[in-house]
Order: structure tokens, then C-alpha cells, then sequence
């Protein structure tokens, strides 16, 4: 079923929001977030989730939290900063994903175009040099996030990469 990105509304999960409805198939983990554990994450102060509808349809969600990068991660990235932190503020993109049959029609773009706002939100209001993702650790997802925003590996361990974007590098795009 063909979407139209200009339909996508953003919300904040409410203890409302019906959820039971999103499936995918590619990673139960994401989809057990959603119908398990982000309501508490977000009563909690851990994460916010955001959903995104077309119509009624909820067509995808992500989750955001507060992170942080280590400077010598990201040393490579020639930030040109006279004397870096230890460590640089990030927005964390904690979850993301497409709802099954809906992938590859702009929808995660979207979304990326999102946590990007808020980034620049956060840049205004605290300061939040980076957008960092633990991507799951498949050539779709790295491809993806690589090409939707110019997200590069700093760290990865058995099951994830560790990708950032920097902040500039994303406004000069915008």
C-alpha cells in the first residue's frame, strides 16, 4: 500500500495510543519496545517515542533519549574544536522502524527528518553536537542510515555499530 509522505502526522506516545496494531517481522525487539516497554520508558524519563500515522494507520515510531559520545570516538571527524570535551553531547536515537509492508517509501526518511528537528531544538535550548544510532549490525539498516543523513561507524561490538552524525554536517544539508 502506497504511502504519501506528505500524509505522516508526528505524535508523542500517550498511554492512549493503541499500538497493537504495528508489526515487524525484521526485528521483534522493536516491536516489543513499542507494545512492552515505551510507555515506561517515557513515565520514567528514559525516552520519549513518537508515533507516526498515516491517516489511522501507525506507519512507523521511533524513540529518543539523551546520550553522549566519547571525544576520542569521533576524533577522526575533524571537528575543529581548540580544546574538546570528554565527551560530546548527543541526541540518541534509541529505536526506529517501518511498519511491515511500508519500508522503502520514504517513511524512515521522514522520521530521520524528525529526530534531526529536534536535534536542532536541542542545539538551541542545551547544546547537541551529534545524532548517534546503535544500529543493528545488517547492510540494509547500516546503508540506510549511511545515505539518510551521513551517519559514519565510530564503535561496533557483536550486534551493533555505533554510527554518528554531526549536527553542522546536517545543517548544511537542511
Amino acid at each position: 500500500m502506497p504511502i504519501d509522505i506528505n500524509s505522516l502526522v508526528f505524535s508523542k506516545l500517550t498511554d492512549d495510543s493503541d499500538v497493537s496494531t504495528f508489526s515487524c517481522s525484521d526485528s521483534k525487539d522493536l516491536e516489543d519496545f513499542l507494545r512492552n516497554d515505551a510507555k515506561t520508558g517515557q513515565h520514567e524519563k528514559i525516552s520519549t517515542t513518537y508515533l507516526v500515522h498515516s491517516g489511522t494507520l501507525l506507519v512507523g515510531f521511533f524513540a529518543l533519549s539523551m546520550g553522549c559520545i566519547k571525544s576520542e570516538h569521533v576524533k577522526s571527524m575533524s571537528l575543529e574544536i581548540e580544546d574538546p570535551p570528554n565527551n560530546y553531547p548527543a541526541l540518541l536515537l534509541a529505536r526506529m522502524a517501518t511498519k511491515d509492508g511500508l519500508r522503502s517509501q520514504g517513511i524512515g526518511r521522514e522520521m530521520l527528518k524528525h529526530v534531526f528537528a529536534v536535534a536542532f531544538k536541542l542545539t538551541d535550548q542545551i547544546g547537541c553536537r551529534f545524532v548517534k544510532v546503535d544500529a543493528k549490525k545488517d547492510e540494509r539498516t547500516i546503508q540506510f542510515y549511511k545515505k539518510n543523513g551521513g551517519f559514519v561507524r565510530i564503535t561496533e561490538n557483536d550486534d551493533t555499530m555505533q554510527m554518528v552524525v554531526d549536527i553542522n554536517k546536517i545543517s548544511d544539508q537542511e
